[in-house]
């Protein structure tokens, strides 16, 4: 199977190269630029947990329960439930705290959010058959993206600009010049993610190895850094953006026994991630030409929107049972990548001693559509004190495709998806409980499985290298309450705490076994970031006014 470090989009002409044959450079800074299939997995991993406050609070379990806006992006035959006409707004605070082995303390950010606005419109109500339906719009939000990052290392052994020095093996400096094509660098004579390799050379990082005549020999070193210096190594990663849904759906209520719904979804994907990548050097034998810093600022954007269609049906065979099905089709998304970078050097004396520069905004468009998904759910109401219901879902991950002109990037991306994912399994349990007339206290747990096949998770499990921290599942447990008053408002609160894993990534990487005759492998790592996970804690409040 390819492993995910080795895997490769090519998209409307920005090309991840491998370099000479049996050479592999990658990770989460050198790979950002690309176009890859888990990107396309990233804005499909979804959840329960980030609608309405009660919703939340039962661990997401709503596909065979009803009368709430986020049914609308659940499980659309939870429309044909509502009495009456219903408008909702829902926001949350959370907190999300990454952590990994470098920082076992963690990195927190805080963010206020919208999670759903919408309305439920009650628009026919009869005593026969067709007991009524009900039109709604609503705004769901489906996951969040806001998180930072912050890690580091001491006394390393390897630096950045290495990997740069070999990545650049065979390009002429006059290629790599900042005046090659007008300032800031752009040259479409190297490929989109070599561009950081160029901004070392334009910052004085790395420098052509020269033969005795004057002439360069192919090769490039590290400048300012001797081969005894420790590296000391940070990494900032800011990202903020989330994956939300605009919703036009329809619910039927037929004689209160069977209730039947579609959505037509239309996705909105936001995500700007900010990464800062400085290393610092402790020199052995000071003098003016050592280096004693380096930053790399590598941005990278995700803009986009598709669509989508749901439908379902919740039966009702007996008054305290609900038994409800809904498939979701895959999202048809065209999604805009933008990318720049930055990189600046100080060295420790001379003129000129600091070197800054940047490269243009690249922008480029692709098409793909995401996995589909069928969700099951049963609920069973105890009196009417108590409320269990249970969620299962099958996401066919496999299912996604990419939409390309070039025939050779479909079947990579298809190879891709084959080689690395397989089928996410995901179960959500919840409970409501009635202690007196109009308060509802609820709990809920909820797991979303590894969208990963068994090899690929075999892989990650004996720390194999991945282009970055790639979300492999996550647990939820929850928590809330519920107050209807006489007035027709309602009132919904939930706390949910969240913990996901991720595989273990390296930075960069660089090596290669196709070298000369008794030479020995060339090999540049990044320290590699381990037990990668992020804890979220979310407070959601929902109001509700019924009309």
């Amino acid at each position: 199977m390819k492993k995910i470090l080795s895997t490769a989009v090519a998209v409307m002409g920005v090309i991840f190269t491998l370099g000479a044959q049996k050479t592999e450079f990658g990770g989460e800074l050198i790979s950002l630029p690309n176009m890859k299939h888990t990107d396309a997995l990233l804005y499909s991993q979804t959840e329960n947990s980030f609608m309405s406050a009660r919703v939340a609070a039962l661990g997401g379990a709503f596909t065979s329960l009803g009368a709430d806006l986020s049914s609308m992006s659940i499980n659309p035959a939870g429309l044909g439930m509502y009495r009456t006409s219903a408008f909702s707004i829902s926001g949350d605070l959370g907190v999300a705290r990454s952590y990994n082995d470098f920082n076992p303390a963690g990195k927190s950010k805080s963010a206020f959010t919208f999670n759903q606005i919408g309305t439920a419109l009650n628009l026919y109500q009869s005593s026969g058959t067709l007991v009524s339906f009900t039109f709604g719009f609503a705004y769901n939000k489906l996951a969040d993206l806001n998180y930072n990052q912050s890690y580091g290392w001491r006394d390393g052994d390897v630096s950045i600009g290495e990997f740069f020095a070999e990545q650049m093996y065979g390009f002429p400096s006059s290629v790599l010049s900042a005046n090659a094509d007008p300032c800031p660098f752009r040259n479409e004579n190297i490929y989109i993610d070599e561009w950081a390799g160029a901004l070392a050379y334009q910052t004085a990082l790395i420098d052509p190895v020269k033969d005795e005549a004057g002439l360069e020999t192919g090769a490039y070193e590290v400048t300012g850094v001797p081969l005894d210096a420790k590296v000391a190594g940070s990494m900032k990663a800011n990202s903020r953006g989330s994956v939300g849904e605009y919703t036009f759906s329809s619910g039927l209520n037929i004689a209160n026994i069977l209730y039947l719904g579609a959505t037509l979804g239309i996705q909105d994907i936001s995500q700007t991630v900010r990464y800062s990548y400085t290393e610092q050097y402790a020199q052995p034998h000071k003098n003016d030409a050592y280096l004693e810093y380096m930053n790399f600022t590598p941005v990278s954007g995700n803009y986009g929107s598709g669509v989508n269609f749901k439908i379902g049906a919740i039966v009702r065979p007996i008054s305290s049972l609900r038994l409800g099905v809904a498939y979701h089709s895959g999202t048809i998304t065209s999604l805009t990548k933008e990318y720049y970078a930055a990189m600046e050097t100080q060295f420790m004396g001379g003129v000129p001693n600091y070197y800054t520069s940047e490269t243009l905004t690249h922008l480029y468009t692709y098409s793909y559509t995401t996995p589909s998904k069928l969700l099951l759910g049963a609920s069973y109401t105890l009196g009417n004190r108590v409320l269990l219901s249970v969620d299962y879902d099958v996401v066919w991950n496999r299912s996604m495709e990419l939409h390309s002109k070039d025939r050779l990037n479909e079947d990579n991306f298809k190879q891709n998806v084959e080689d690395d994912f397989g089928t996410s399994n995901n179960i959500r349990v919840g409970i409501e409980v009635v202690p007196v007339q109009g308060i509802y206290l609820r709990g809920g747990y909820a797991y979303y499985g590894s969208p990963f096949n068994e090899a690929a998770e075999q892989y990650a499990d004996e720390g194999g290298l991945f282009y970055g921290a790639y979300k492999r599942s996550t647990t939820n447990f929850s928590l809330g309450a519920g107050f209807r008053f006489v007035s027709g408002s309602v009132l919904d609160l939930a706390w949910t705490s969240s913990t996901a894993r991720y595989t273990d990534s390296a930075l960069y990487y660089y090596y290669t076994d196709d070298v000369a005759a008794g030479s020995e492998p060339i090999e540049v790592v990044s320290p590699l970031t381990t037990g990668n996970k992020l804890r979220r804690s979310v407070f959601t409040m929902t109001y509700s006014y019924l009309f």
